[in-house]
């Protein structure tokens, strides 16, 4: 009997810390969730939440206009920080001048495309962008004619237009390479990081495309006075050919600088996806 006394008390004690265990624990648990305070809601997981930024993960397209003149782009994602840009650009122009008694129908004719590879090192809009472009078409043509009776100023001489073989020819400013290395500076992501679709980026940079060749070929008679007996067929009048390279040369020399074309291009594109 006194074994069974015992081991009751034992077991009512059991069953009250059990009990008093369990209380204790969901005490416990009510507390916690009182004082858990529910985490805010970002402003970016309310606007949608960064895309995914894998190798061709995402297409924008777009419209530019600029410096190289109207053009179409295309750019796809390659990693968080670059994207891959492909351009095509065109652009023309026609005007007629004059220039040292010569007239000129001038036209100007713009064609290329660029492959650049675009970084972000702070993860915005900034970017800093390397590439080549490859233009078929880069130069400026013209039709070069000289009234009969007016002059023309070659090297500071003047000659005269026959009036029966009046002057004429062609001129050109054309780049010699076909290939050009490009560097830029832009601000605006075409394919924005926070999920929008629109964006209207800028872009400013040269393309190094190597100094351009201004080539003048005249055709035709010259007369070094207003006496028609002086005219001469100028393949063969060996003073105006020396006047006609020296003008070259001073054209060519103007024309230097032009070795690093300018590019300024401003756009909008769409994210597809």
């Amino acid at each position: 009997m006194h074994c069974s006394s015992s081991l009751l008390r034992r077991s009512r004690t059991l069953r009250c810390v059990i009990v008093i265990g369990f209380a204790m624990l969901l005490a416990l648990q009510t507390v916690s969730a009182q004082n858990i305070v529910p985490a805010p809601v970002s402003t970016r997981s309310a606007q949608g939440s960064e895309i995914s930024t894998g190798p061709f993960s995402h297409v924008a397209m777009g419209v530019t206009a600029g410096s190289l003149g109207a053009g179409v782009e295309m750019v796809t994602t390659i990693s968080r920080r670059t994207n891959l840009r492909l351009d095509g650009d065109f652009f023309n122009y026609s005007q007629n001048l004059t220039q040292d008694g010569v007239g000129y129908n001038a036209n100007l004719r713009l064609r290329d495309y660029r492959a650049s590879y675009d970084f972000f090192p702070f993860h915005g809009a900034f970017r800093i962008s390397g590439g080549f472009a490859a233009y078929n078409q880069f130069n400026v043509s013209a039709v070069a004619s000289v009234p009969a009776g007016n002059t023309i100023t070659l090297n500071s001489v003047d000659y005269y237009s026959s009036a029966t073989d009046p002057l004429h020819g062609s001129a050109t400013i054309a780049y010699p390479n076909k290939y050009a290395p490009t560097a830029t500076i832009g601000w605006g992501n075409a394919i924005p990081r926070s999920g929008r679709h629109l964006a209207f980026p800028v872009e400013i940079g040269a393309a190094f495309t190597g100094t351009p060749t201004f080539t003048l070929n005249m055709a035709g008679s010259a007369c070094a006075t207003t006496d028609p007996s002086t005219c001469q067929t100028v393949t063969t009048y060996s003073d105006f050919q020396t006047h006609l390279t020296a003008e070259r040369n001073k054209v060519n020399n103007d024309i230097a600088p032009l070795r690093v074309y300018p590019i300024i291009n401003f756009g909008v594109t769409y994210r597809f996806f």
